[in-house]
Order: C-alpha cells, then sequence, then structure tokens
C-alpha cells in the first residue's frame, strides 16, 4: 500500500511540475523573438531599390519596426482626359493596392520579402515586427500585437489614403490579421495555417493538462471570424502536425464572409516551398481587386 502512495505521489509530483513547466514557457513559445538578419536585409536593398525602414511608436513607448516596399500601377484615364494628346488631370501613376503581413512566431518580418516581390508585383507589401522582434523593443502579448496590428493598419491607411489594404497572416499572424479585418475595411484577408484558437490547439496538443487554466494567451480567432466579410483565402498543410488542419475548418466554419479554401501537400513550414504556395495567392489577391472573385460553389 506504501508503494501504492509513493507512485502516485511521484506521478502526482510529475504532473505538476510538468503543469508548472508549461505554465512558465508559455510566453517564450508563443513569441519566442527573433534576431534580424542583416545579410537578409542588405540583400533587400540591393535587389529593390525602393525597399525601406518603417517605425512606429507604441502609446506606451516601444517602437514597432518593419519594412515597406512601395508600388505603383499605371491610372486609369479620367473622362476628361483627350486620348488624342495625353492630357487632363489624371495622375500617370497611382499607389498599388497594399497586403500587410503578420508572421509566424518564428519569422522576422524581412523573411516576407524573400520571395514575395517577384511573386506579387503589382501590391505594396508591408510587415512590421511584432515587439521584441527584429529592432522592435519590448515584449510581445497578444492584446500588446492586436493593439499593435491595427496602429500599423491605421499608420498605412494615412499615408495611403484611399488605397485598398489586403491583411495576410501566417500561424500565429492569422490571429492578427482576423483582429484587423474585424475591426478595419479590409479588401482582402489571406490565412496561412490559421487556427481557430491557441487554447483548442494547445489543448489538443496536451490532451492531459487544464490548458484553459494555465493559458494567458487564448487568442480566440472564432469570435473575430463572424464579424468578417471581406473575401478570404484559407491555405491549409496536409501535414501540418503543429496547427493540424481540424483547426482552421472550424474556424472557416464559423467565417462569415465569402472564402475560399485550398490545401497544400507539405507540413506546416514547408508549405511555403510548394509550387502552388504563392499562385494561390496571388490569383486570389486578383481575383478580388478586379471584382472576379467567386467562392467555390457559387456562379
Amino acid at each position: 500500500m506504501k508503494i501504492v502512495t509513493v507512485g502516485l505521489f511521484t506521478l502526482f509530483l510529475a504532473y505538476a511540475g510538468y503543469a508548472a513547466l508549461m505554465y512558465v514557457l508559455q510566453d517564450s513559445q508563443v513569441f519566442p523573438g527573433r534576431e534580424t538578419d542583416p545579410a537578409l536585409v542588405s540583400q533587400l536593398r540591393a535587389y529593390h531599390p525602393d525597399f525601406q525602414d518603417v517605425t512606429l511608436t507604441t502609446p506606451d513607448g516601444d517602437t514597432l519596426a518593419g519594412y515597406l516596399l512601395p508600388r505603383t500601377l499605371p491610372a486609369l484615364p479620367a473622362p476628361s482626359d483627350d486620348p488624342a494628346t495625353g492630357e487632363g488631370t489624371s495622375p500617370t501613376q497611382v499607389a498599388a493596392p497594399i497586403l500587410l503581413y503578420f508572421q509566424g512566431n518564428a519569422e522576422e518580418a524581412a523573411s516576407f520579402f524573400l520571395w514575395s516581390p517577384t511573386e506579387l508585383p503589382r501590391f505594396t507589401l508591408a510587415a512590421v515586427n511584432y515587439r521584441g522582434y527584429g529592432a522592435s523593443t519590448g515584449r510581445a502579448t497578444e492584446a500588446r500585437v492586436k493593439a499593435d496590428a491595427l496602429a500599423v493598419y491605421d499608420a498605412l491607411a494615412t499615408r495611403f489614403p484611399g488605397t485598398p489594404i489586403a491583411v495576410m497572416g501566417r500561424s500565429i499572424g492569422t490571429g492578427m490579421a482576423a483582429h484587423v479585418a474585424a475591426r478595419r475595411p479590409v479588401e482582402a484577408v489571406v490565412l496561412v495555417t490559421p487556427y481557430d484558437s491557441i487554447l483548442s490547439v494547445g489543448q489538443a496538443a496536451h490532451p492531459l493538462l487544464p490548458v484553459k487554466l494555465l493559458l494567458r494567451q487564448p487568442f480566440d480567432v472564432s469570435s473575430d471570424a463572424a464579424k468578417i466579410t471581406a473575401p478570404t483565402l484559407f491555405i491549409t498543410a496536409t501535414n501540418d502536425t503543429l496547427i493540424p488542419e481540424s483547426h482552421a475548418t472550424a474556424l472557416a466554419a464559423v467565417w462569415a464572409g465569402p472564402k475560399d479554401f485550398r490545401r497544400l501537400a507539405g507540413g506546416h513550414n514547408s508549405i511555403l516551398d510548394n509550387p502552388d504556395y504563392w499562385p494561390f495567392i496571388r490569383d486570389f489577391l486578383t481575383a478580388v481587386q478586379n471584382g472576379t472573385f467567386t467562392p467555390p460553389g457559387r456562379g
């Protein structure tokens, strides 16, 4: 009997230690931070002369640092323009539609510009690091990064008045993209390996733990989903062991706006190398921009 008691007590201590470890380490697992890769940034500046740094000061005094690649497109002639002489009042160039990117928790914002400028040539591209990433100061929490995401959107809307803004998020960043889309007028939403909530993902990964009691940053995206009416592209990985497809399916089920759902072969990170990854995103954004997007099963 004493052996059984000792054994049960040992199991209890192991379980309590496991729970305590998950509680203490959760912030570093959600937002581990990422340093800037100077070589990558230098390479981006060499390939894209208009690639530029952007900074934003938060109300509590931290600095958000990221990158912007502005583009322009030929302007459509105004009705008053003279087609014979080319004279008129309309500008020759206008700001390209903006795609604002929210990165995964293991990314520094510059990594988004490795392929996106070539794959999305008709879009102005923007990405700003979370607090504690790159040159951004402070410590990231759910409340802070969500407030920061809105501030970045507002700064872009002020700098490029009247220019459509789409949002894109990958992994943890899909929560920020959804938060913005539920509160600001966005043209489109792209979600790569999205989740319904970190609580749901964490509980599935740790079924023996009371995750709801331990988790400080639940990231409930489902509560925003019902408010979003912008066209949305869901991209999932068929072999995603970090955020299984079931979480994206649950989110899509409560998503209010028109949506397309695309599955790519690969894992949570390897789908970025899938040859269909960028074409799916480019075709979706172009269709929304041209007013030709039709959700599957309609039209």
